[in-house]
């Protein structure tokens, strides 16, 4: 039985790393996010370079999962997308536009981790001083999971009332 294009979005994985290895990042389930730690790199690092890290690797995630979203798109619909197509009504222009104006945010519980994006484009990290003495790795890893999700929910909720609002007009 070959899988629908829901199950294949389902099981699409995508991972990145920072370039000194210290920090990696999966991307599954649509919209849960993993994050490691090179054994030992914590204690070693400062907010700041976690900040750093924790956009970086966004940036890196999110590309991955577009250019893994569109290949499967091409796949299933037999049409070779490299991008999302462009708009073509001013109701589609309006969206994309509205789109790319979005703020998404997220935090952890403790206020700890904070993650921000504009349009999925402009991706802001703030760690807040002293979390890296105050916590462990483990606890590190389950604000920033709780952040990260709580963004992509964000995300999505703003994208569908756009969408609602201008359902009449959406082809």
């Amino acid at each position: 039985m070959e899988a629908t294009l829901s199950d294949r979005l389902d099981r699409m994985v995508v991972t990145a790393s920072t370039s000194d290895g210290a920090l990696s990042a999966e991307l599954y389930d649509r919209d849960q996010v993993r994050i490691t730690f090179e054994q030992g790199s914590y204690r070693w690092l400062d907010e700041r370079t976690l900040e750093r890290h924790l956009v970086s690797l966004a940036r890196v995630l999110w590309s991955r999962r577009m250019r893994e979203f569109w290949m499967i798109m091409g796949e299933v619909s037999d049409y070779a997308y490299t991008a999302e197509p462009l708009p073509v009504t001013p109701a589609q222009q309006e969206f994309v536009e509205r789109r790319e104006n979005i703020v998404a945010r997220g935090a952890s519980a403790d206020g700890r981790v904070q993650l921000s994006v504009r349009g999925m484009h402009e991706w802001k990290a703030v760690v807040r001083d002293g979390t890296l003495t105050e916590i462990g790795p483990d606890d590190f890893v389950a604000g920033v999971r709780t952040a990260a999700e709580q963004l992509i929910a964000d995300q999505l909720a703003q994208i569908t009332a756009v969408k609602n609002d201008l359902a009449d007009r959406l082809d």
